[in-house]
Parts: structure tokens; C-alpha cells; sequence
């Protein structure tokens, strides 16, 4: 990938996720992508995940904090609320720890969701 300058907000992150091959699209309040777990129990398997778009406003200055995670998908200790326009989907709290405007924040935010998935303790099969 070569340096660019930042895209902000919406905009930014879906071109960020394609700087590194994932497509992700506006759903509504969510943007939804998939990407595939490298260890845990869905290591291997494409999961579809989303964020919602207000918590994009300050992309890439400050990372998204909520994961939105298809029904089905548990972890051992986590902070969950409702996703109320995706029925059955539940966002969980997921901080990213210190994010600075080193490196591309597309693949410094699926480093991160790979990590919570990795979390993961039970799937729907």
C-alpha cells in the first residue's frame, strides 16, 4: 500500500477497508464488511461484522469503539448492547487501546476486529 492522505469519516473508512481488499458497504445506520479470523473458534470462516456510522464521524482520528457482531457470536466477558436496525445482531464494547495517525488505519482496525474474534468462545454453527 502506498501513504495517502487521510480520508475522513464513511467515505474514508470504506476506502481504507478496499486499500486492503475488504468491501464494505452502507447499511442503513451499520457498515457492514467481512473479513476472516486467523485464530479462534471462527478462524477460517468469513465472518460479516459492522460499525455504525455515527461512530465514523472522527475516522481515522479516533478508532470506532463498538463491534457489531452477528447473532450467534459470544465471548467469554463482554459489554453488549442491542443493534437494533440488524435483528439479533449485538454490538460489544471493544476498546482499541492507543490509536495514533501512525501506519493505515484500515489495517490497523481489522488487526483489531481480527483480535476481538479471536476472543471468541462460541459460535452458531
Amino acid at each position: 500500500m502506498t501513504e495517502r492522505p487521510p480520508r475522513d469519516g464513511v467515505v474514508g473508512f470504506i476506502a481504507d477497508l478496499a486499500d486492503c481488499g475488504i468491501e464494505a458497504v452502507v447499511d442503513g445506520p451499520v457498515v457492514r464488511y467481512s473479513l476472516v479470523p486467523i485464530e479462534g473458534a471462527l478462524a477460517g470462516t468469513t465472518v460479516t461484522t459492522a460499525v455504525g456510522v455515527a461512530e465514523l464521524a472522527s475516522w481515522p482520528a479516533a478508532a470506532p469503539h463498538w463491534v457489531h457482531l452477528p447473532p450467534g457470536i459470544a465471548f467469554a466477558h463482554t459489554y453488549t448492547q442491542a443493534q437494533e436496525s440488524l435483528p439479533g445482531w449485538l454490538c460489544h464494547s471493544r476498546n482499541i487501546g492507543t490509536w495514533t495517525a501512525e501506519g493505515h488505519p484500515g489495517q490497523k482496525w481489522l488487526a483489531h476486529v481480527r483480535t476481538v474474534l479471536g476472543q471468541v468462545s462460541q459460535a452458531a454453527a
